[in-house]
């Protein structure tokens, strides 16, 4: 089979369901191009890349933006705000307040839809620092324990650990604390887990965030 016999044959192959891929195809996109051009207001949420090590995003102002897009109809009555991407990027961000401008094409649309316009175009973004202290562990004891039993010695093992927060959180604490642990039940000496309690957000991570607190105790009818 020659070259001309070969490119005859690929393209009569398949014939009838190429010429209705054809036919739909061209039916599609004149009700495309026919159809008057509309526009709508979207309220996407900022979200951002590039966020510099050890830092967070703790505001940013505004925290949606209103994205005017354009396009057909069949496209644009049934887009989502999920559908439109919005990433700031902050590589090159600092510590503080940050002041960027959004334009029409730092935003990704579907296939047939424009965005035309952004409001507003200026946002501010504030950095702040996380940093890492070690810290020592205060155990939080609750109730009392069964009659006839005294806690001689309270420990925590370890008794530093590594917390991580925001610079102006972290600097305000001098201790953390467990969870509470009931004491009502304990007869004998032992050595429970217990999880550090956590500070209302100004303490993002703890390491570890389980100590083990041994509780030591003495029975009034034994000897010392």
């Amino acid at each position: 089979m020659n070259r001309a016999e070969w490119f005859k044959g690929l393209l009569t192959r398949n014939l009838g369901l190429k010429l209705l891929a054809l036919a739909f195809s061209t039916a599609l996109w004149f009700l495309v191009v026919g159809e008057k051009v509309t526009e709508m207001g979207l309220l996407v949420p900022l979200r951002f890349k590039g966020i510099p090590q050890n830092m967070v995003v703790t505001r940013s102002s505004p925290e949606d933006v209103e994205v005017i897009v354009a396009g057909p109809k069949m496209f644009t009555n049934n887009l989502s705000p999920s559908e439109i991407k919005l990433a700031i990027d902050l590589s090159k961000a600092h510590e503080g307040i940050n002041k960027y401008r959004v334009f029409p094409q730092d935003i990704k649309a579907p296939g047939g839809v424009e965005v035309i316009r952004v409001r507003p175009q200026t946002v501010y973004i504030e950095l702040e620092r996380l940093v890492t202290v070690a810290m020592p562990v205060k155990v939080r004891l609750e109730g009392s324990p069964p009659p006839g039993v005294r806690i001689e010695a309270v420990t925590v093992e370890p008794e530093v650990v590594q917390v991580t927060g925001l610079k102006r959180d972290v600097e305000k604490l001098k201790q953390v604390y467990t969870r509470r642990l009931d004491v009502s039940k304990i007869g004998v000496t032992t050595s429970i887990p217990v999880m550090i309690e956590p500070r209302d957000g100004a303490i993002r991570e703890v390491n570890p965030d389980i100590v083990v607190v041994h509780i030591k105790v003495r029975k009034d009818d034994e000897k010392r």
